[in-house]
């Protein structure tokens, strides 16, 4: 039992991270790039985990592997994905793949009832109430992903937009941003979105630092964070009602990239939380995703 090797995989919309146990002792760590099969395709997912997987192993053998996947949230994508794997890594005896929701909560809170926010590249609520289980939101950046990084980053690049028609001010949001995408006139800009395929990470990698300038106060960036903050909190709500714990006090568990560190975005999010859901008490997850899929991988064998 102490030679057994375990494998977790956070598999995200801008990276992937794969940790790896032996004998229950957290060994070693590999990073690599996004791999959301909903955006990316089970093909490249597939391909993205595996290689983080093989770093991470090194040649060895891992007795299970653990995969928790952003866009896994739909049973075809899972259940696809899953086969990939399988079929990549048919001397593994336990492969498992799940949405990452679940994992998010129960990294934080290991039973009883409870709701997770997830505020990464995208965004979703998961709420676990005894058998009923319920799933809000995680619909793509396309159909939703409100309050999300994408969301956010998008919101800033519409600023800049504006700015270039004349109908916005330009400030240090959307000069950031003008930087960022090396489009200083109109023209740079729609070559940069629209040149080539929608880029949602490159999008999404703007929302770190618009929640810095919201921090010190820059308008158009507090703004963004607000309304991303009004868009998550309605997730939550909606999380609490249809899974029976409007009124139960719930445990809610801040968890992705954008709710890991205190900001404001953090802040507006608990306050509307706690003020619209009588007795909620927030967590914040501080515990690497990729350490609470390793967890999973080991309960596996």
């Amino acid at each position: 039992m102490n030679d057994l090797i375990a494998v977790g995989v956070d598999a995200g919309g801008t990276a992937t991270v794969a940790a790896l146990s032996r004998g229950g002792r957290l060994q070693s760590t590999a990073r690599g790039g996004p791999a959301n099969p909903s955006s990316l395709g089970t093909f490249a997912a597939a391909a993205e985990i595996a290689a983080a997987v093989r770093e991470v192993t090194a040649g060895a053998t891992a007795h299970a592997l653990f995969v928790a996947a952003a866009g896994a949230g739909r049973d075809s994508a899972r259940e696809d994905l899953l086969a990939s794997l399988r079929l990549t890594f048919p001397q593994i005896r336990h492969v498992a793949v799940e949405d990452d929701t679940r994992v998010a909560l129960r990294a934080a809170l290991p039973d009883g009832p409870g709701i997770a926010i997830i505020a990464g590249t995208g965004s979703v609520a998961y709420a676990e109430n005894g058998p009923t289980r319920v799933r809000i939101g995680g619909s793509g950046y396309v159909l939703g992903d409100e309050g999300s990084a994408f969301a956010i980053g998008l919101a800033a690049v519409r600023m800049l937009a504006r700015v270039y028609d004349g109908r916005a001010t330009a400030d240090e949001t959307t000069e950031f941003v003008a930087r960022a995408f090396d489009a200083l006139d109109r023209d740079a800009l729609l070559d940069a979105v629209y040149g080539a395929p929608m880029d949602v990470p490159r999008i999404a990698a703007l929302a770190p630092n618009v929640l810095a300038l919201a921090g010190k106060g820059d308008r158009t960036s507090t703004k963004i964070v607000q309304t991303a903050a009004q868009d998550l909190g309605e997730l939550a709500r909606a999380a609490a009602r249809q899974s029976g714990m409007q009124e139960a006090s719930p445990t809610v568990v801040f968890a992705g990239g954008l709710l890991r560190e205190n900001s404001l975005l953090s802040f507006l999010l608990e306050t509307r939380i706690t003020n619209e859901i009588p007795g909620a008490a927030v967590m914040h997850l501080r515990d690497e995703p990729a350490r609470a899929a390793l967890r999973f991988a080991e309960a596996l064998l």
